[in-house]
């Protein structure tokens, strides 16, 4: 009878000590599980700041191709075909003053800039998916190529290694569909819509909207002064 009760009371102290034993490394796991997950949280979220930095920098050089596109093929008439240039003294000017305004609006330190970094964040943050990193530096090669041929007025060697100049709706069009693919990546976002879908909008519902939001307000108002004249 006597180690019978020794037995039971031996077991219920080994079972006083595997508890906290046990709590302890329930504690632990759960420490470890939010450590870990806490970390994957946070390289997600620097990702994310890195793909936002990524599409601003495309819509900005998306933003000025249009110019650069118009001063790169100028300036490749006047180099390679200076004997079809009858008007050169008004052409030649014509192009300086465009030139000179474009280059103070978006200048070359800026051009560096902006290109180093979308380098740098697309081989660190995006992946080669139909060829979503090709697509990214290759849009930066291209563009400082452009822009330094414009800034050197024309002299300068690696012009012939990018022969591929994409027209202006290309170079729209191509980093549109990047700019999808990348919201796609951030998985938070919404697919991007076209900017026939923005004209749309402005002719057929943006004057509705703007009279709904104006009623809306008027409501409000109308609201705050009857609250405000019952209270008195």
């Amino acid at each position: 009878m006597i180690e019978t009760l020794s037995s039971d009371v031996i077991m219920e102290i080994d079972l006083y000590k595997a508890i906290p034993i046990g709590v302890s490394s329930i504690a632990i796991i759960i420490s470890i599980a939010t450590i870990f997950f806490t970390r994957q949280n946070l390289k997600r979220q620097l990702r994310l700041s890195k793909l936002e930095e990524i599409l601003e920098i495309l819509l900005f050089l998306e933003s000025h191709y249009q110019g650069l596109f118009m001063l790169f093929k100028d300036t490749e008439h006047k180099v390679e075909f200076p004997k079809n240039q009858q008007e050169s003294s008004k052409y030649l000017n014509d192009l300086t003053k465009y030139k000179e305004s474009f280059i103070k609006l978006f200048d070359y330190q800026t051009l560096i800039n902006k290109v180093s970094r979308l380098n740098v964040l697309t081989k660190a943050y995006l992946p080669n998916k139909k060829n979503l990193k090709n697509k990214s530096l290759t849009i930066a090669d291209v563009y400082f190529a452009m822009f330094s041929y414009v800034n050197f007025d024309g002299k300068l060697s690696n012009k012939q290694a990018y022969t591929i100049i994409p027209k202006p709706p290309e170079m729209k069009f191509l980093i549109a569909e990047m700019v999808d693919q990348i919201i796609f990546e951030m998985k938070l976002g919404y697919k991007n819509i076209g900017d026939r879908d923005y004209y749309k909008y402005y002719k057929n519902h943006f004057q509705k909207d703007l009279s709904n939001a104006t009623l809306l307000v008027k409501k409000k108002l109308e609201q705050e002064r009857s609250t405000s004249g019952n209270s008195l």
